[in-house]
């Protein structure tokens, strides 16, 4: 598993989703600690392009704003 500071994110993004796209997970960190982990989406969570989650609900953007907000 990689790790990567938040502040390289934006600049490795592609290179990023490549990695994820061939099955590596990534580790994002903040002054040195885990905020989040990027993994590849299971193709069970899609159903007809659209984002599923395992609940049968549809994530929005919204959805991933809202989340983010309340950290």
């Amino acid at each position: 598993m990689r790790t990567v500071a938040f502040e390289n994110v934006e600049v490795t993004l592609a290179d990023l989703l490549r990695q994820v796209a061939q099955g590596e997970e990534i580790t994002i960190t903040q002054n040195g600690q885990p905020k989040a982990k990027l993994t590849a989406v299971p193709e069970s969570y899609i159903k007809n392009g659209i984002l599923v989650h395992h609940t049968g609900h549809t994530i929005t953007s919204e959805d991933v704003a809202a989340a983010l907000a309340e950290e």
